[in-house]
C-alpha cells in the first residue's frame, strides 16, 4: 500500500516500518495517505509518478517503453549462453568480455548517448543478419533443432531492436530527453 512518509513527506511502498525512502522508522498509524493530484486522484496514480508524467511527452514515454525492452533483450542471449557454460565450467573469456562489453554500451545506451545508439543499432542488425543465416546454413547439417530455434528467436529479436533504434521516433525524442536530462556518466 502506498502511503505518506511523516519524515520525508514522500509517497512511498511500505513493506516494513521503514521508509524506504529516507530511511526513518515510522509505525503504520503515524503515516498518512498518499498524495494524489488532480485526475490522478481518480485513476490511483501517486504524486512520484508526476515528476515523468509532466516532464516526458507520451511519445517520450513509450520510447523509454521500447529502450526499456531493447537495454534488456541485447545482453539477454550473452547472459543466458554465459549462465550455461558457467554451470558447465566451460566459461569463454571472449564471452565474458562481449556480456561486459554489450551491457556497458547499453548503460550508455540508456543515458541517451547517440555513439551508443549507432553502435547497438549496427551491432544488433549484423548479429540478427549472421543468426538467421547460421540457423539457414545449419538446418540440413543436424545441428540441435533447439539452437536453430535459438538463433531464429534471438536473431528476429535482434533486428527488431536495430529496426526501432533506427526507425522510431519515440525511441530517437526519449534517447534527446535523456541527453538534456542525465548528469554526465
Amino acid at each position: 500500500m502506498i502511503q505518506k512518509c511523516p519524515h520525508c513527506q514522500a509517497d512511498v511502498i511500505f513493506s516494513r516500518d521503514i521508509c524506504p525512502a529516507c530511511g526513518h522508522p515510522s509505525q503504520d498509524g503515524e503515516r498518512g495517505e498518499a498524495t494524489y493530484l488532480g485526475e490522478a486522484k481518480t485513476d490511483g496514480r501517486p504524486v512520484y509518478n508526476l515528476g515523468i508524467e509532466t516532464t516526458m511527452t507520451a511519445r517520450q514515454r513509450h520510447g523509454r517503453i521500447l529502450v526499456g525492452l531493447i537495454c534488456g533483450a541485447i545482453p539477454a542471449p550473452l547472459v543466458a549462453h554465459t549462465a550455461v557454460y558457467l554451470v558447465w565450467f566451460r566459461v569463454s573469456v571472449w564471452v565474458l568480455l562481449a556480456t561486459f562489453v554489450s551491457t556497458w554500451v547499453v548503460f550508455h545506451l540508456w543515458y541517451g548517448r547517440k555513439w551508443a545508439r549507432w553502435l547497438v543499432a549496427i551491432g544488433t542488425l549484423t548479429a540478427g543478419c549472421a543468426g538467421l543465416y547460421q540457423a539457414v546454413l545449419r538446418r540440413g547439417t543436424g545441428m540441435n533443432a533447439v539452437e536453430i530455434m535459438a538463433y531464429v528467436v534471438f536473431a528476429l529479436v535482434y533486428l527488431w531492436c536495430s529496426w526501432q533504434l533506427l526507425r522510431c521516433q519515440d525511441v530517437k525524442e526519449f534517447l534527446g530527453y535523456q541527453r538534456n536530462h542525465t548528469p554526465e556518466v
